[in-house]
Parts: structure tokens; sequence; C-alpha cells
């Protein structure tokens, strides 16, 4: 191989390397996105039932005194 035919190995292995990581990086920054949108989405979900209980005590408390 030439110098030249060397020279272009090595810059396009590099260019490989430097667009790999930036694909994993962005692939690992869309993971993230769906994981706190999935945690988001549980905490919303632990909320409401955490309220419907209480709802529920409620009422029967109510229910009781009456």
């Amino acid at each position: 191989m030439s110098d030249h035919e060397w020279q272009i190995l090595i810059c396009g292995m590099s260019y490989g390397a430097v667009l790999t990581t930036w694909l994993q990086a962005w692939l690992d920054s869309r993971d993230a996105r769906r994981q706190r949108k999935a945690s988001a989405v549980a905490r919303r979900r632990a909320a409401a039932d955490h309220y419907l209980v209480s709802l529920r005590l409620y009422r029967l408390q109510q229910r009781s005194r009456v």
C-alpha cells in the first residue's frame, strides 16, 4: 500500500470511531429520555392510586359515621 492509501485507511478508521461514538451517545440519550418518560408515567400512576385509595378510605369513614 502506498502512503496515501495508508493515510486514507487511518482517516477512515478515525471517522468510523467518531461516528460510532456519536451514534452510541445519541442512542444512550434516547434511551435515557424514554426511561425518564416511563418513570414520570409510573409516578403519576402511583400518585393516582394513592389518591384513589385515600378517597375510598374517606368514603368508608364517612359512610360508617352515618
